[in-house]
């Protein structure tokens, strides 16, 4: 038998508010008791224990023995983990990213910088790519290119909409030995020398970003155009480091300082809030009530916004290398579900596309509509037709025949505008919900073992070895 909606349930709240962020989770498929239940197991399992125990520093990465501090990256607390090393990291990357903006970095000839090349892949492209697209404005005086894919057509389409006199090259990875990064960035320092930019001038038009201290040497950099990621940050959650350096220069220093304090606030609200009334907590036990309750292996994020349709791809990128885990950090295979698989697309459109199937296809699965009270833009029209679809698409995804064995939970998420504090909270928020979702599972959300596995056949592959020989190796080793 379907469960009933907690809306259904007397007394139970079922929508809570923090920083300018409104859940509710009154369509989600659980009764009064089951929720009582889950927040009980919240407490059982220690939730928001474990959570400010990460906050504070303690080793919670067991497979490579690390912290996970992207929290300290937007603490103004001087008692936060490493807050002194962090702060003029800070200060430095925003005060590089105003000389740049204001004319006082210029290229080797003269040139103001009017584009920024992002070369990274994964965690140091899509949390940037993701603000950068919510943020901008419709003229932007800098505008901003991510290079990720190690596709020609991609690097070929880039340039050619760049003079490379008038061009800063980000080139960001952590380990700087990511094998993508290395191609685009081989590819684009021809494309400088090419047209003349070579030896000293080089430092005019490219900087790196990494943990590896030796990067800026690996490209003939120096030292002053090396900006520091630290090896307690995880790539996925690390926007929020110098990985956001070009989102300081194409947004302004200002604007990236309002977007760090929106998730410090995220922070604080997760930190000192009882778990009734906590977004990320919430959100978190909603998704592992689908997972090892209703059986839901696949999760649809539905932003009726514009500014917010690549934080889609984002959180797929969070969610499923943090929580596509089946063992736990001891080796012990875990029963049942863990991490849903993620999707989506803009709201709106996918109404024309796919919620035919969401409606009546045979599948289960959980869906976050998202939306803002205010619009960015000025066409009155437009918003009172998106808003009504929204909210109408909230009802309509829910309501199918209770005798199926097919159903959505459907949860709404309602920004009061979407500016970059409120941008920061959100986003801090969904990181919040995976880890969280990571210590009701017990499983570790911050590494990424089958992500390195798949590193290591493709280098072996491009020397020419076969995969599945490859695979067969690596298989007989463990």
């Amino acid at each position: 038998m379907l469960l009933p909606f907690l809306r259904d349930s007397a007394g139970v709240n079922t929508s809570a508010t923090a920083c300018g962020i409104r859940l509710d989770i009154s369509r989600q498929r659980l009764s009064a008791d089951d929720f009582k239940r889950l927040l009980e197991l919240a407490e059982s399992k220690g939730l928001l224990d474990a959570f400010k125990r990460m906050v504070q520093g303690e080793v919670v990465n067991a497979s490579e023995g690390r912290a996970a501090l992207h929290t300290s990256l937007r603490s103004w607390n001087p008692r936060a983990p490493h807050y002194e090393e962090v702060a003029r990291e800070r200060e430095r990357m925003l005060n590089f990213a105003t000389m740049v903006r204001d004319g006082r970095w210029r290229g080797c000839r003269g040139d103001r910088i009017t584009d920024v090349i992002n070369i990274g892949i994964g965690g140091s492209e899509m949390g940037p790519h993701a603000v950068w697209h919510a943020l901008h404005p419709a003229k932007a005086d800098i505008h901003l290119h991510f290079l990720s894919s190690v596709d020609g057509v991609l690097l070929e389409r880039i340039l050619a909409q760049c003079n490379p006199r008038s061009t800063l090259v980000v080139v960001s990875s952590k380990s700087f030995t990511t094998r993508e990064t290395q191609v685009n960035s081989a590819a684009v320092d021809q494309w400088l020398l090419d047209n003349g930019i070579v030896g000293a001038d080089r430092a005019k038009h490219m900087v790196v970003v990494s943990a590896n201290p030796h990067a800026a040497d690996v490209m003939c950099l120096p030292a002053q155009n090396f900006f520091h990621l630290w090896d307690w940050v995880g790539g996925r959650f690390s926007v929020w480091s110098a990985i956001g350096l070009p989102l300081a220069i194409g947004l302004g220093a200002e604007t990236f300082r309002e977007f760090l304090q929106g998730a410090n606030e995220m922070d604080r609200h997760a930190f000192n809030t009882p778990v009734e009334e906590n977004l990320p907590a919430l959100l978190a036990l909603m998704a592992y009530w689908n997972a090892t309750r209703l059986e839901i292996t696949s999760h649809c994020m539905l932003p009726y916004d514009e500014r917010l349709r690549v934080t889609v791809p984002w959180l797929q990128q969070l969610e499923m290398e943090s929580l596509g885990k089946t063992v736990t950090p001891e080796g012990e295979r875990i029963p049942g579900h863990t991490g849903l698989s993620v999707w989506g697309s803009n709201g709106n459109e996918a109404q024309h596309s796919f919620y035919q199937w969401l409606r009546e296809g045979t599948g289960r699965t959980s869906i976050d509509i998202v939306w803002s009270e205010m619009p960015g833009h000025r066409y009155a029209e437009h918003y009172r037709v998106l808003l009504a679809n929204a909210r109408a698409q909230a009802e309509a995804l829910v309501m199918r025949d209770p005798a199926s064995p097919y159903f959505n939970a459907v949860s709404t998420i309602v920004f009061d505008a979407v500016t970059p504090r409120r941008l920061g909270a959100f986003m801090a928020m969904y990181e919040h919900k995976t880890t969280m979702l990571g210590s009701l599972f017990g499983i570790n959300p911050f590494d990424q073992p089958g992500v390195e596995l798949g590193k290591r056949l493709s280098k072996r592959a491009e020397a020419g070895g076969d995969p599945a020989r490859i695979l067969r190796e690596e298989a007989d080793r463990q």
